[in-house]
This record gives C-alpha cells, sequence and structure tokens, in this order.
C-alpha cells in the first residue's frame, strides 16, 4: 500500500491509498448535491480514481451544530486524511476542532468574515478551499430586478439568522443597497428551526412586495417552508443560488458553483499527491448567472418573468436547461 508522508508547518501527515475523505454538510440546502457532484468531478478531472485512490464519506448535520460538531470529532477520531465542510456554518467548527488535518472547503460565502483568511493567498495553513462571497453590485443588481419586474415595488423582506456573522453583515448590505432604489426593507429573524414558520408568518404578514433569501442556514434549510407560504401570498421569491431557482425562487443571480466544486476536488486531489494547503491559494466561484424560474411566476400571476423579458437568462424549467 502507497504511503505519502507528508510535512506541512510542522506537522507530519501520512495519506495513504485510498486517502480517507469526509464531506461534512451542514444541511441540505444551497446545491449540496451538486457540489459533491462537482467535487468528485474535480478529483475525477485530476485522475483520482474513486475506491482506489480515495474513499469519500458524507454526512449531514440536519440544521444541528452539536451534530455537526459530532461529525467533526467523529472524522478526526477515523483518522480522516481530509475533511470538506460544505457550508458556510460547516467551516469554523472544522476549523477549531480539526487544527491538524487538511481541510478543504466547498459553498462558503466569505472565508474572510469567519477569520480563516485575510486573502485568496493568506490564509490558514492548513485550510484552502472555494468560496462564494457574493458582491455589493450583485445585490444591487438583484434589487434591480425587483423593481423591473414588480411594478410599484417598495418594499423587500428577508429572514436572518442573527447568531450567524455573514447573515448579519448580507442582511445589512441588502438594507443599505435597497435604500439606492428607494425600498424598504423588513428583516425578520430567525433563531431556532422551531421559530422558522412564525418568522416566515411575520414576514409575509407585512405584504412586501417581494422576499429576496440572503445567507442563513435555517431559512435556507427549509426553503421549501418560505416558498409555501410566499407562494399562497403570491410575493415572488428572489435569491443568489440555484438551489433556491429551481425550487421556487422566479429570479436568482448565482455564482458558478460546479466551477468552485471542481475547483475544490483538484485542490483535494493536490494535497493527496503532496501539496501543502498553504500553498494552495482560495477560489472565488465566478457569478453573474441569471436563472428564473418561470413556472413559480406563473403560479403567483407573474407573468412579467421569462427569458425573453430578462436578456441572459436561462429558465431552470425549460426543457434541456444547463442550470448547475
Amino acid at each position: 500500500m502507497a504511503v505519502a508522508v507528508l510535512v506541512w508547518m510542522g506537522v507530519t501527515a501520512q495519506i495513504k491509498k485510498p486517502a480517507k475523505l469526509v464531506l461534512i454538510r451542514y444541511n441540505e440546502a444551497a446545491d449540496a448535491d451538486s457540489g459533491e457532484k462537482a467535487i468528485r468531478a474535480g478529483l475525477k478531472n485530476s485522475g483520482m480514481i474513486d475506491g482506489t485512490d480515495y474513499t469519500l464519506k458524507v454526512f449531514s448535520a440536519q440544521n444541528d451544530m452539536s451534530t455537526l460538531i459530532n461529525l467533526v470529532d467523529a472524522a478526526v477520531t477515523d483518522k480522516a486524511d481530509i475533511i470538506i465542510p460544505l457550508q458556510s456554518q460547516s467551516l469554523q467548527p472544522a476549523v477549531q476542532r480539526a487544527p491538524k488535518t487538511p481541510i478543504v472547503f466547498h459553498l462558503v460565502s466569505d472565508p474572510f468574515l469567519l477569520g480563516v483568511a485575510k486573502t485568496d493567498t493568506d490564509h490558514l495553513p492548513m485550510v484552502t478551499g472555494a468560496y462564494i462571497k457574493t458582491q455589493p453590485e450583485e445585490f444591487e443588481a438583484v434589487v434591480a430586478q425587483v423593481k423591473f419586474l414588480v411594478s410599484g415595488a417598495k418594499k423587500i423582506g428577508t429572514l436572518y439568522v442573527p447568531g450567524e456573522v455573514i447573515s448579519n453583515e448580507q442582511k445589512n448590505l441588502l438594507i443599505e443597497t435597497a435604500k439606492k432604489f428607494k425600498v424598504q426593507v423588513n428583516a425578520v429573524p430567525v433563531d431556532t428551526v422551531s421559530d422558522l414558520t412564525n418568522a416566515v408568518q411575520a414576514l409575509v404578514s407585512q405584504n412586501p412586495d417581494a422576499i429576496v433569501m440572503i445567507e442563513g442556514s435555517i431559512p435556507n434549510g427549509s426553503f421549501a417552508a418560505v416558498v409555501s407560504q410566499a407562494t399562497r401570498a403570491r410575493i415572488p421569491i428572489f435569491g443568489f443560488t440555484a438551489y433556491q431557482a429551481r425550487n421556487g425562487a422566479v429570479y436568482c443571480l448565482v455564482p458558478d458553483a460546479g466551477r468552485g466544486g471542481r475547483a475544490a476536488g483538484e485542490m483535494i486531489a493536490r494535497i493527496m499527491k503532496g501539496d501543502s494547503p498553504a500553498s494552495i491559494p482560495l477560489y472565488r466561484m465566478p457569478s453573474g448567472l441569471k436563472l428564473i424560474n418561470s413556472a413559480a411566476a406563473r403560479r403567483i400571476g407573474l407573468d412579467s418573468i421569462s427569458a425573453d423579458t430578462i436578456k441572459g437568462a436561462q429558465d431552470v424549467v425549460a426543457p434541456g436547461s444547463l442550470a448547475p
């Protein structure tokens, strides 16, 4: 059995074939399935063979932080060679509880706010990965579409998680962006999963002209519940992930998560071959893909949304759609 002895920042690691890879999801939202598939594609592109060069175990914390911590601890106990945190909420517990294990993350919104990097090349020595970091101009583009597609729009609703730093930052960014368009934002906090139903009801009762989904593990992890109430109230949902577009949002401006996942898979392969995570720059996923869901729009009577009315948009319900 081949053994690669690696020394990174004073830490000696032995990676045997097949390498033990452990992917940990916080929940099933934000394109978790497609993110995993893209990582596998990146590994394959790098010549890695499943079962020969590596094994990949996948776990989900199902929106529970204590479960997430237990999953990270179990990966360390099982001597995982590389831990792959999927989504922002999985990253910090992995970094804190597995400091000697190489970590390659994917679908993380802002590694800088989470304290694992200062720049793409200046990051924690055992950590690298692919991230999103939605830019202010992308928030502006989404709010502009709300104004364009929803006649007379003056109020936007959103849900955020007070205990999550990225959720708070994006909530504030949405409020500041909306001011430029003379649009008011009603941001409703969601502290626990059990609060979600009441939070969505409170949001819908304010009669917003649209709901804009931002980062937040609880509302995004229970997106179907948000869609259900918003559809009954005939309120369009806008967002920033392909998952949201496929599952009921009428318009989303999304990153190329497929490319990001493949990049993460290629990073994992490099580490398996002997590269230090410290030498691998972070990868920011390119954004700007416009996705619409014409079926969701029709259900709420919003006939203004189509691939004809939004230049460069892709309809996720159209035959042969290439949405990630």
